[in-house]
């Protein structure tokens, strides 16, 4: 009965992205992306997880319907550049590891599609849709999901996870699912929900507070049931464990408070943080450094040397796509289990980005998370989604930085950021078109000024 169900709400988000309007089909793609995690596949050979059936669904329905729109997306896609120079970047790490085989450059072009296909696809319903009006549509699937993990924090028990899971044929996450999936390590309480780690709900969490909560103002919801968002979201940043998505929320949240206060108060306040920052240093070393509380300094020393070590040879492009998850991981989905217990799972995305594509490969990606934010950046004065955007890149990137991208992580990220450059994109072009509206009118205003 459970499985039926689950396959009953896949083959719904399956169905709306067939015969729905485009507001429901981002709903349809966002909330599958988040309730299916990358750990379970429909099919093994080729692995093909529901997340990436969703995904390929959406771009072949937009291709067939509204081609036009699509190729103009495509041109307008502010962020092509930086990522044609990753692919290529890409390309070249392929050609240095294994010339012309095929299957690598097939494995490639998935990777490519299945990594960066979210920001596009998002970016595209952006262009057409009215970004609050369809957080307003998001906000009871949400609040639910947030209840959910506000439920599995308190009961040390999530269900979920285990039922979806179950419900597929292949499974290949840290989770033993014939018993009871509880995240929690002895001194702290850890949850993940619908996600393959904790740490990819903190990621998670982390993207839907900086998303919402700037909004919530916009939303056409009482003010009882926002209050009760909040919180339940807070809470269950909390109970998540995860150190990293309080950091980094509490940081961009912060900057959006004060983004109206003078310069002086602000560089008082960055003042006065580096100054705290340098004095509890001692104490958070010291706390990172005890095996029994986490990821530690140690460990992340550990994993830089064992990158650099891996890279001596090939330090430009690095030793391929997917060298990791081949010969380091004992499975191929997206970073569950490793074999090498010194070096546990890659505490920061610089190690596999350094590993697998090579120091171009790191430079560039840092380059694609500089374009976005400079994108959003430029644009703050005139619309609170370009700030949220802003905080969203900076506070993404800080995260997988400090604590890495696990269970396809950056899907939630590039499924937001997406949704808002489209919106900034689609309100540019409006103001544009009125404009130019204006100009015919202003000149035969000005005509008969000169006939009189």
């Amino acid at each position: 009965m459970i499985d039926f169900l689950v396959y009953a709400i896949f083959a719904s988000c399956f169905f709306i992205l067939l015969y729905k309007d485009t507001e429901a089909r981002f709903c349809a793609l966002f909330i599958g992306t988040l309730l299916f995690p990358s750990c379970i596949w429909i099919i093994n050979s080729p692995k093909l997880s529901p997340q990436h059936i969703l995904l390929y669904t959406f771009f072949l329905i937009e291709i067939t319907k509204d081609y036009n729109f699509f190729i103009e997306s495509i041109k307008k896609f502010p962020f092509k550049i930086p990522i044609l120079l990753v692919i290529i970047s890409f390309i070249c790490t392929v050609y240095t590891n294994n010339k012309f085989d095929v299957k690598e450059y097939y494995v490639l072009a998935r990777y490519v599609i299945e990594l960066y296909g979210y920001l596009f696809a998002s970016f595209i319903i952006g262009r057409k849709i009215d970004i609050i009006k369809t957080l307003r549509q998001l906000f009871p699937i949400m609040f639910i999901l947030g209840v959910l993990g506000v439920l599995e924090g308190l009961f040390n028990a999530n269900y979920p996870f285990k039922f979806i899971c179950s419900a597929f044929p292949y499974y290949d996450g840290f989770y033993d699912l014939s018993s009871n999936i509880n995240a929690s390590d002895a001194w702290r309480t850890r949850t993940l929900l619908t996600t393959t780690y904790p740490t990819a709900y903190g990621t998670l969490l982390c993207g839907i507070i900086l998303v919402f909560f700037p909004m919530l103002k916009k939303i056409d919801i009482s003010l009882p049931w926002k209050i009760a968002f909040v919180i339940i979201y807070l809470t269950n940043l909390l109970l998540s464990g995860s150190r990293t998505g309080m950091l980094c929320s509490a940081i961009a949240l912060t900057f959006w408070f004060t983004r109206k206060w003078h310069f002086l108060i602000k560089a008082f306040m960055i003042f006065a943080l580096v100054v705290t920052a340098y004095f509890s240093i001692q104490q958070v070393i010291e706390n990172f450094s005890q095996e029994t509380r986490g990821s530690s300094l140690q460990l992340r020393e550990q994993q830089l040397i064992f990158s650099v070590i891996q890279i001596a040879e090939k330090p430009l492009f690095g030793n391929g796509v997917g060298y990791l998850t081949k010969y380091i991981f004992e499975t191929d989905a997206y970073g569950d289990r490793i074999k090498n217990e010194d070096i546990l799972g890659m505490e920061s995305i610089l190690f596999p980005k350094l590993i697998n594509y090579g120091f171009v490969g790191l430079f560039l990606y840092f380059l694609l998370s500089v374009w976005i934010f400079i994108y959003f950046f430029k644009r703050r004065n005139e619309s609170e989604m370009a700030i949220s955007g802003a905080l969203e890149i900076f506070a993404m990137t800080l995260f997988f930085v400090l604590s890495g991208n696990m269970g396809n992580a950056s899907a939630y990220t590039y499924l937001i950021i997406g949704l808002l450059t489209g919106g900034i994109l689609s309100s540019e072009e409006s103001k544009q078109e009125v404009n130019i509206s204006k100009e015919p009118q202003m000149e035969s205003l000005e005509q008969d000024v000169r006939d009189e």
